[in-house]
């Protein structure tokens, strides 16, 4: 009787943090884009109209998705999954998780219309901030130091590049505290959906998440004036962005969160100015100084800090 020998296994660089981290990078192109687009559709129709949109075609698109992962799971040779009914616990995640999405994007496209974009996101990029001290104060959670440092270096890189275009008055007050609300919000809405990636899929989270955007801006919509774009370059931008913006990288952005924390990937978003600005550089030839590199290096500096 001979003993067979195993041989050790290789340890594989494809870990879940790496799967998280490249999903949520590409996620930062469409949400990079996400203002610009917005910005364009307001030009035909209101900000309530866009996401109510947004929430529809979300809820068509994750609704398709979710009708063929429940026949994949019914073909025969596949493992049967046993359903489990929602516990009390997970209809009220799902509840807070619905309206807290629901009520940070219907804000943060209002405040879009209010302010302008680089105060929107100044404001809105504070979230990370409300994630640890919802974090610290309700579910306990320690942070180190090395965490909180690389948290603010990101924080003021962020807020060094957009600080020149950030204008403060008090025609934009309004605007600029709907901003600041709508990051509260995402706050939680990350905190939440952070919860229920343990026991459910990206399609079935999303697919509850634009169902309620849907339902909230419903009975808003009626009391507006301009809900169809007028020509066909709006009705393009319309549904591109949906597709692009809300499906592809909220769906991101979501399967994210199933293998990272809801501060790193908080953290992580504010790359999305640095994005904006090369994109802006390169698309609209605006001009780049050796301040708002520096400022590009101390927030990737501080994103790896934090990962770290």
């Amino acid at each position: 009787m001979t003993n067979e020998l195993e041989l050790p296994k290789k340890p594989s660089f494809i870990t879940p943090a790496l799967i998280g981290t490249v999903s949520l990078f590409i996620a930062l192109v469409p949400i990079s884009l996400a203002p610009i687009l917005v910005k364009f559709c307001e030009e035909e129709i209101s900000s309530n109209a866009v996401a109510f949109y947004r929430g529809l075609i979300g809820t068509l698109a994750f609704g398709l998705l979710s009708g063929i992962d429940t026949v994949r799971r019914q073909q025969p040779g596949t493992k049967p999954v046993e359903v489990q009914p929602f516990t009390k616990r997970e209809v009220w995640l799902f509840l807070g998780m619905g309206i807290a999405a629901a009520t940070y994007f219907i804000l943060w496209a209002w405040s879009l219309n209010q302010t302008t974009v680089a105060n929107v996101t100044l404001l809105f990029g504070l979230n990370p901030v409300f994630i640890g001290l919802a974090g610290w104060s309700l579910f306990g959670q320690q942070f180190d130091r090395k965490f909180l440092v690389g948290m603010m270096m990101s924080m003021g890189g962020a807020i060094a590049i957009g600080f020149n275009d950030v204008q403060f008055g008090t025609d934009q007050l309004q605007g600029d505290a709907i901003a600041l609300l709508s990051g509260v919000s995402f706050a939680a809405y990350l905190i939440l959906v952070e919860k229920l990636r343990d026991n459910f899929s990206t399609a079935t989270i999303m697919l509850c998440r634009c169902g309620f955007t849907t339902l909230f801006s419903l009975p808003i919509i009626f009391a507006e004036e301009r809900l169809f774009p007028y020509s066909a370059v709006g009705w393009f931008l319309l549904i591109f962005q949906c597709l692009f913006c809300q499906v592809l990288g909220q769906g991101l952005l979501a399967y994210s969160l199933s293998k990272l924390s809801a501060g790193f990937v908080a953290i992580t978003l504010l790359i999305e100015p640095i994005l904006a600005s090369i994109l802006a550089w390169i698309i609209f030839s605006e001009r780049l100084g050796f301040s708002d590199w520096v400022a590009f290096s101390v927030v990737l500096c501080g994103i790896f800090l934090a990962q770290s």
